[in-house]
């Protein structure tokens, strides 16, 4: 079966719907089959989401069975960062990029915390496309917040699935964009939960998550973490964007002050959470 992806994909709520559907075109298969992605009708594809698009190939093969391929020729002439952050060879290490732009696509273990802080050390926080002015301490607050995410994954979001990462670098736009997805629950049944039922939504548990709350406090009996907090926090001081996406709830800081302020609702949701976060060179 053939899915085209058309125009531009990029970190933005277009992008996303636009790989969303993808994923909602092979549920749709309800017998395992294999799906042909095709690239020719794209004008650009943010090297980042690979990591969200190999979240879905991984997750249409293990429930479904579905296998997905692509033409890897057009890929190579025209798409090779997909080539060089390793998403053509599932994640697998090692990857060379001469250009020196991407973060590699990597799955890890919800187990493997410290394979993610080494990640996030040598992969990211070293990277050039990272701010100058960055400070030791700075650095390790942003791999606290990232780690929470990480930790969480296993602990409020009820799944054991890989946790899906990587970056791209855009020197013309002046942002290191860097994408995380989970498999789990997404945001709302533990939030639901420790509300009491007040929170019935996806935008509305993203709401509740950035305002500091934590369920951690009302159904564990113990100090939260302010991770996310503390990330829309650096973003707004730095220039930075924060995207969060929960099922069918996507919030960005950057539609602040505009009609999309408490975010928008995806017509196709794909599962879990992807967190994007735009460092500002």
């Amino acid at each position: 079966m053939f899915f085209s992806l058309e125009d531009k994909i990029q970190t933005n709520y277009t992008g996303y719907n636009q790989l969303s559907r993808f994923y909602h075109f092979c549920l749709a298969q309800p017998t395992p089959s294999n799906f042909h992605l095709d690239f020719t009708n794209v004008e650009w594809f943010d090297g980042n989401l690979s990591a969200l698009l190999l979240a879905m190939v991984y997750q249409l093969k293990k429930k479904f069975g579905h296998t997905v391929t692509t033409d890897a020729a057009t890929i190579k002439e025209r798409f090779d960062v997909l080539f060089r952050n390793g998403f053509m060879n599932g994640g697998e290490l090692p990857v060379y990029d001469d250009r020196e732009s991407t973060i590699p696509i990597r799955a890890f273990k919800t187990g493997d915390s410290e394979g993610f802080c080494n990640y996030v050390s040598n992969e990211l926080l070293t990277h050039r496309g990272m701010p100058d002015s960055l400070t030791p301490d700075l650095k390790e607050k942003i791999n606290e917040d990232l780690l929470e995410v990480f930790c969480n994954t296993h602990h409020h979001a009820n799944t054991s699935d890989p946790f899906f990462v990587g970056g791209q670098y855009y020197p013309k736009q002046g942002y290191l964009k860097f994408t995380m997805v989970d498999l789990g629950d997404g945001f709302l049944p533990r939030i639901n939960k420790a509300t009491n039922g007040a929170i019935q939504n996806h935008l509305d548990a993203i709401l509740w998550a950035l305002a500091g709350n934590s369920s951690k406090t009302v159904l564990d009996n113990c100090p939260g973490g302010l991770g996310i907090k503390d990330m829309l926090k650096y973003c707004r001081a730095s220039g930075g964007v924060l995207q969060i996406i929960s099922c069918d709830g996507f919030w960005s800081s950057d539609l602040e002050n505009t009609i999309f302020q408490e975010g928008r609702v995806l017509p196709t949701a794909f599962i879990g959470t992807t967190i994007n976060l735009f460092f500002k060179k």
